[in-house]
């Protein structure tokens, strides 16, 4: 699974300043206005100093021009610690005074962006940009919330303005190369990415969404390589640590998974996906108790969190509580209704369940929402073996490994059936092909051993069912229900 909402596009915007001469005069005017022409605190300074400061200024009374400086100053001050609302209000006092003010409008902007209310940031920015159309930040903060609405043919074209009003804005290439990482072009994302970091090495943003890219090219060691880079230029950086788990998960290191998204959570207690793609580690390994707790807390934090009920009612089913596993499903499918997942796995929990007039509803739901899903095929391709409707299985299967060549499942789905129809030849040619990718597959030793037996070759087919048993004790069960007990 990918990690829905990785792409974190961060906005750092200019502070209006007060006039030098103010500066001269009052102690309490450098302080409110201490930030650098880059938005940066002095030396010594602290967003809470600029608050007493501005608050004082304000209290005391100045002409409009002051006044709407000070309330813009602490509007700023605001936003650095993160209290929008504060921020809000007061950029918009500051407008109240001072219409033409466009930087004010451009951190209002950022302000209702950070509250992810980003139609009426666009608004704002759209308004700095006609009071100040040369502004490059400006271009790249309105193409940040465009692609936060996932608008990213938008967002790249601020973005392609705000770098040619600057070729050195290393920002704006970052953020270009995430808005082609939203539309699946990887390529240009790299090298948007790499002038970013060309530019500025330091920048850890551009380290991370490069690593996305790779990531999402299936590069898995090139995108971990990215995010340690990121963690070493910021060793706070919580979306890294989670991101890196998630390379790890991809190559299928749970065990080196587990300790970034256990960083991760340490960084910030409320991030439920990383307890969510933790779960998704634990479940990995077949630790289907840890999996549920953490799945548990994911949904504690976001309790519409689809993604999370489902993949609770996978370890459920792992852990065979078949009924708990379905009531989650529903929950999930409740939640989005076009959650194709959702379906195909309900439709599993029904089949071992062995209600697969149930499961193979759930099938066809999956695929008139996806025709591509490939699992959902197998799913029906198996359950209309068990209930032999031969013919349509192997369609079935024939479908799902024309999307996804070589899947063990729907191997063993179509060896099945073709064991069934009596088509030996085929139905080893199947199992043995499974076997390729898995040689420890019982389902498709226990298989080949019977398609052995039945063709003569007794010695084989005792090697490969002794196998198959060391492997799996439930093995002669399940085939014997299936209706091929081993000869």
């Amino acid at each position: 699974m990918r990690a829905v909402g990785l792409v974190v596009l961060q906005i750092v915007v200019l502070l209006l300043a007060g006039t030098a001469g103010a500066q001269d005069r009052d102690d309490q005017w450098n302080r409110c206005t201490a930030y650098d022409e880059h938005g940066k605190l002095r030396p010594g300074a602290s967003s809470d100093l600029v608050i007493d400061a501005c608050t004082a200024i304000i209290a005391s009374g100045r002409e409009s021009k002051e006044l709407a400086a000070a309330f813009a100053n602490r509007g700023y001050a605001y936003r650095n610690k993160r209290d929008y609302d504060h921020a809000i209000q007061d950029l918009g006092q500051a407008i109240k005074l001072d219409p033409n003010n466009a930087l004010a409008f451009t951190n209002r902007g950022e302000a209702y962006a950070n509250k992810r209310e980003y139609d009426r940031a666009i608004q704002d920015y759209d308004q700095a940009i006609e009071l100040e159309p040369n502004n490059a930040r400006t271009f790249n903060d309105r193409g940040g919330a465009y692609s936060s609405k996932h608008e990213y043919d938008r967002a790249v074209q601020d973005l392609d303005q705000a770098i040619r009003l600057d070729a050195n804005f290393a920002l704006a290439f970052n953020d270009r190369g995430a808005a082609y990482i939203g539309k699946g072009e990887y390529d240009r994302a790299i090298q948007d990415l790499d002038q970013a970091i060309k530019l500025d090495p330091n920048l850890a943003r551009a380290f991370y969404n490069r690593g996305i890219a790779y990531y999402d090219r299936q590069e898995y060691d090139r995108a971990i390589q990215d995010y340690d880079e990121a963690i070493r230029l910021d060793p706070k950086f919580a979306a890294a640590f989670h991101n890196r788990g998630y390379a790890y998960s991809g190559k299928r290191e749970y065990d080196r998974a587990i300790p970034d998204y256990d960083q991760a959570i340490r960084l910030v207690p409320s991030y439920a996906r990383a307890f969510y793609n933790r779960g998704n580690a634990y479940s990995g390994k077949h630790e289907y108790d840890r999996a549920v707790q953490d799945y548990d807390r994911a949904i504690e934090l976001e309790p519409n969190y689809a993604y999370a009920f489902a993949a609770r009612g996978h370890a459920c089913s792992g852990k065979r509580e078949y009924d708990r596993a379905i009531h989650d499903f529903d929950q999930a499918i409740r939640l989005d209704p076009n959650y194709a997942y959702a379906f195909a796995a309900r439709g599993n929990a029904y089949s071992l369940k062995h209600e697969y007039d149930r499961a193979i509803q759930d099938y066809d739901q999956a695929i008139r929402l996806d025709p591509n899903y490939a699992p959902a095929f197998t799913g029906r391709c198996a359950g209309l073996a068990i209930v032999n409707r031969l013919q349509e299985a192997i369609a079935d299967c024939n479908e799902s490994l024309r999307r996804q060549p070589g899947d063990g499942g729907a191997l063993n789905a179509r060896g099945t059936a073709y064991l069934k129809l009596d088509q030996l030849d085929l139905a080893l040619t199947d199992f043995d092909t499974a076997l390729q990718a898995d040689p420890k597959d019982a389902f498709s030793l226990y298989g080949r051993g019977i398609a052995k037996g039945l063709k003569g070759d007794q010695a084989g087919a005792d090697a490969d069912i002794a196998a198959a048993k060391q492997i799996s004790s439930d093995i002669t069960e399940d085939f014997e229900f299936l209706g091929l007990p081993a000869r």
